[in-house]
């Protein structure tokens, strides 16, 4: 649990004006009967959700207080410390199911869809060279430095990983997964993807793990993936299961002492992204005006616009 409580919840860093807009209300002018809308979202949907929420909460005079950090981490802050927000916005809904059964009430939109990406700058290793066919050899060269997030709180570094076995499935390669891997060490990992991107900037990493969403908005160069590794074609669900990556933290312990903890095995999925409102919200009538407007033509155009790309308006929460 130390290791979620230290993980700190940021935004982009190489952004600081949007870093400091995020965790302060958004503009407008909120009413005083209407405390602050609550929104407990991933490092990958700050961006698209800051710009949803500025749409949003002034024509509803309302407030917001939006913290960002790994999904992972953004759930067990509702299953683990006991904190509920308004809205709760994650990179993988299979998270909802797994982490927090039964909490959410109404539809969890479907904010939108992605794919995982290898994302450089112009400053990189061999940025004049890599290409979609010898990325892994290009990755793997000594004193190439590349990123991941953590996968015990972040889909993306877990995605990561399940990228990495399907890279030595796809491209028939034994010990693949092994050496990309090794390449991305644990020196270069950091609790959200979206903390990758100012080391990438700086130079500190050549490249990182990135969702296509994220690495287009803040005009990052990438590698495209096969479509056979990346988890963006829905037409590839059962190519993508095969791979499976086990997020058990061991810093989460038990709330009853510190047993061991059962194993919290993740496979392989289409990526998707969604919100929902766990039932015992605060201000829930405001937070189901919010799901409903993420879901509206404008909503919509909103997310598009920030790179992600439709795969309908919403699930049953049937659970």
């Amino acid at each position: 649990m130390n290791r979620l409580l230290s993980a700190r919840s940021t935004a982009y860093p190489i952004l600081p004006a949007a870093v400091a807009a995020l965790i302060v209300a958004c503009s407008g002018s909120p009413r005083p009967d209407h405390p602050p809308l609550v929104v407990f979202n991933a490092g990958a949907l700050a961006l698209p959700l800051r710009a949803a929420l500025d749409s949003f909460a002034p024509s509803h005079g309302y407030g917001v207080s939006q913290e960002n950090a790994g999904s992972v981490e953004t759930i067990r802050k509702i299953s683990d410390l006991g904190r509920v927000p308004d809205v709760v916005a994650v990179a993988d809904t299979a998270l909802f199911a797994r982490l927090i059964p039964g909490r959410l009430t109404g539809p969890i939109a479907l904010l939108g869809s992605s794919r995982l990406v290898l994302a450089y700058t112009d400053r990189s290793r061999f940025a004049d060279e890599v290409t979609a066919r010898n990325w892994p050899d290009v990755t793997t060269r000594q004193g190439v430095q590349v990123g991941r997030s953590d996968p015990t709180l972040d889909p993306a570094g877990y995605r990561a990983l399940m990228a990495m076995q399907l890279a030595e499935r796809y491209y028939k390669r034994p010990g693949l997964a092994a050496r990309l891997r090794a390449a991305a060490s644990t020196a270069n990992v950091r609790p959200k993807s979206a903390d990758l991107v100012a080391l990438l900037q700086t130079g500190n990493l050549d490249y990182a793990w990135e969702y296509e969403s994220v690495a287009r908005k803040l005009g990052l160069r990438f590698v495209n993936l096969p479509r056979e590794v990346d988890l963006g074609d829905p037409t590839l669900a059962t190519t993508y299961y095969v791979a499976s990556v086990d997020i058990s933290s061991p810093s989460s312990g038990s709330r009853s002492g510190g047993a061991s903890q059962a194993p919290l095995v993740m496979h392989g999925a289409p990526i998707v992204f969604g919100a929902g409102v766990p039932k015992d919200a605060p201000h829930a009538e405001a937070a189901h005006q919010f799901i409903t407007f993420l879901m509206s033509p404008e909503g919509r155009s909103i997310l598009v616009a920030s790179g992600l790309q439709p795969v309908g308006v919403a699930a049953a929460d049937t659970r």
